[in-house]
C-alpha cells in the first residue's frame, strides 16, 4: 500500500512538471491562431498605404468626360459607391488620349470622396482643374496632368507602387 501511494504521488510530481503548453495544447493552438490573425489584420491595415495603387480595376460608373481643348486629350469623372446604406462615393478623374485605341491605359490623376458639386474644366492643354465640393470641404484641384497627382486619402502620397509615375503628389493636410 505504501508503494501504491509513493506512485501516485510520483505520477502527479510528473504532471505538475509537465509544462502549461502541453497540459493545454487546444487552448494553446486556439490562443496562437487567434494572435496571428489579429497580427495579421493589424498588419495589413497598418501597411496598406504604402502599397496603395490607384487602380480601380474598371469599377465605377462614368459620370462626366470632357475633352481638353484640342482634343488630345479626354477627362473623365467616375463614381464608384462604398460601404452600402452608409457608405459614400469614391470619385475618380482619369485622363487618357482621345485617338488612342480602346487597349491604352487611362492615367489616373484624382482620387477623393464626392463631396456633391463635381466638374472639370481645362485651363490649357495639360491642366486640368477639377472641382469636388459642397458647402462644408472643398477638394477642387488644378492639376498639371504629366507630372502631378491628387489623393484625398493621402495613400499614393506615400505608396512606394507609385512613387515613380508621378512628379508631384498632392493631399489634404491633416
Amino acid at each position: 500500500m505504501n508503494q501504491n501511494t509513493q506512485t501516485n504521488s510520483s505520477s502527479s510530481h510528473t504532471d505538475s512538471r509537465k509544462s502549461w503548453i502541453r497540459r493545454h495544447p487546444i487552448f494553446t493552438t486556439f490562443s496562437l491562431l487567434i494572435l496571428v490573425m489579429f497580427v495579421a489584420v493589424f498588419l495589413y491595415f497598418w501597411l496598406r498605404p504604402y502599397f496603395s495603387t490607384f487602380d480601380r480595376s474598371d469599377k465605377g460608373e462614368l459620370s462626366y468626360s470632357m475633352p481638353s481643348q484640342n482634343g488630345e486629350y479626354t477627362a473623365e469623372i467616375y463614381g464608384m459607391p462604398y460601404g452600402g446604406a452608409a457608405g459614400g462615393v469614391t470619385m475618380w478623374v482619369d485622363v487618357k488620349k482621345t485617338n488612342a485605341s480602346e487597349d491604352s491605359t487611362a492615367q489616373t490623376i484624382y482620387r477623393a470622396e464626392h463631396h456633391g458639386i463635381n466638374h472639370l474644366e481645362w485651363e490649357n492643354e495639360n491642366t486640368l482643374r477639377i472641382e469636388n465640393w459642397n458647402e462644408y470641404t472643398d477638394e477642387t484641384m488644378t492639376l498639371n496632368i504629366d507630372d502631378e497627382i491628387y489623393d484625398g486619402r493621402g495613400w499614393a502620397c506615400k505608396s512606394l507602387r507609385l512613387k515613380d509615375q508621378y512628379v508631384r503628389c498632392l493631399a489634404p493636410e491633416k
